[in-house]
């Protein structure tokens, strides 16, 4: 009979245009299409800002500036000469006006003589109202080559050679050497990060199934003539429990063929070369057993939302319930991800969180299996717990007819 429930409301959910463009249509299409897009709009605003012509304005005295030369000598700066003032007000109005990116102070020097000790002051002006600081980005990474000559003229003209340039330029040269295995690495970076994007992605396949198979149901009035069948409360909420549990991993495994599609799509292979290159590092039973660890965190939130679907008087109040639901799981990933914190016997014990510790032990290769079992154990009796308590909930006509 569980199974006849199950093949119905699975057909009824196929059915529902909602929530099956929530269940296919949001992972497969329209959000890779928003992060692209995002992606694309991002790169090329701030390649624009790395490669658009900048005006800058220097006073006439400066011309022969080492720097000011540099900068004419490149494509992407253009000395204003028709802008001849010394009032700061006026170079101020130019700057907020668009009329020049910067204004340098330079004094009447010219080139740096060589054998001076002193250090120069130089001084530039510009309108950060963005906050990409791009001229002043740009502007820096031709004043070190600038500052590189100087400073090898400097050293020359003292008499050093090349080994003792870069002992006084570079006195203490510290070699890194990571002797943590490879695996463990990317697992300890991998292993906080798949988790914050699956385990989410099972709460919101989870969603609007529940909302659709409970309180969608309580609007349409069709859930009066299914409670007077001759079928157990406990089996309609188990076939309904199986439905919502199937549309949440289903959301999972369509948004990992996207990512997987449209990588493949835009990196030419470079998706499939990535997880077999994942394959490699972490070994199939790792993935496999990580994979097995998110089971038990979907069957306890498909029961929790079908409990609060449940409560619901209708589909907008569902909705309302279910935003709370986010930060539930949020808030333990972003703990899981803190830095210091590692997987012990304290922290097997807080529901998700624990999850997300282990899937990053997993891939680093240092899992103690029987903490494993533990905590899978205990999420799994905490989903029957949730489960239990749905079934009880649905008996209540207090609850089912608020």
């Amino acid at each position: 009979m569980i199974v006849a429930i199950y093949k119905k409301e699975l057909l009824e959910l196929l059915r529902e245009k909602k929530t099956l463009m929530f269940m296919v249509l949001l992972p497969l299409v329209i959000f890779p299409a928003i992060f692209g897009a995002l992606a694309f709009f991002a790169t090329k605003s701030i390649q624009d800002s790395n490669t658009r012509i900048l005006n800058f304005y220097v006073d006439q005295a400066a011309y022969d500036n080492p720097l000011v030369l540099k900068l004419q000598a490149s494509e992407h700066f253009n000395l204003k000469r028709d802008l001849i003032t010394n009032d700061q007000a006026e170079l101020k109005r130019a700057l907020q006006d668009g009329q020049i990116d910067f204004w340098l102070s330079l004094g009447d020097s010219g080139q740096i003589a060589e054998d001076t000790q002193q250090q120069v002051h130089w001084k530039m002006y510009y309108y950060n109202a963005d906050g990409l600081n791009a001229p002043l980005r740009r502007v820096n990474s031709i004043l070190r080559e600038i500052q590189q000559q100087i400073t090898t003229a400097r050293l020359q003209g003292l008499g050093l050679n090349d080994e003792q340039q870069a002992a006084i330029l570079k006195p203490v040269v510290l070699e890194q050497n990571n002797l943590a295995p490879k695996r463990e690495t990317m697992g300890s970076l991998l292993g906080g990060f798949i988790p914050y994007i699956l385990l989410p992605l099972c709460l919101m396949g989870a969603i609007y199934p529940a909302i659709d198979l409970a309180a969608g149901e309580k609007e349409r009035g069709t859930l009066e003539s299914l409670i007077i069948a001759p079928v157990a409360a406990s089996q309609l909420v188990l076939g309904k429990f199986l439905t919502v549990f199937t549309a949440s991993m289903a959301c999972v495994l369509v948004t990992l063929l996207s990512l997987l599609l449209w990588g493949f799509i835009f990196a030419q292979g470079f998706a499939v070369q990535a997880i077999v290159q994942l394959g490699e590092t972490f070994g199939i039973l790792s993935l496999f057993v990580s994979a097995v660890m998110l089971i038990p965190v979907a069957l306890f939130v498909s029961a929790l939302v079908l409990t609060i679907a449940v409560y619901a008087k209708n589909y907008k109040e569902a909705q309302n319930f279910m935003a709370p639901l986010s930060f539930l799981i949020f808030a333990p990933l972003i703990a899981a991800m803190l830095p210091g914190i590692q997987l012990n016997w304290g922290w097997a014990i807080v529901p998700i969180s624990n999850v997300a510790l282990s899937i990053k032990e997993i891939l680093k290769g240092q899992a103690d299996y029987l903490m494993l079992s533990t905590i899978w154990l205990s999420q799994l009796g905490l989903a029957l717990c949730m489960l239990m308590f749905c079934i009880y909930w649905f008996k209540r006509e207090a609850v089912l007819f608020r």
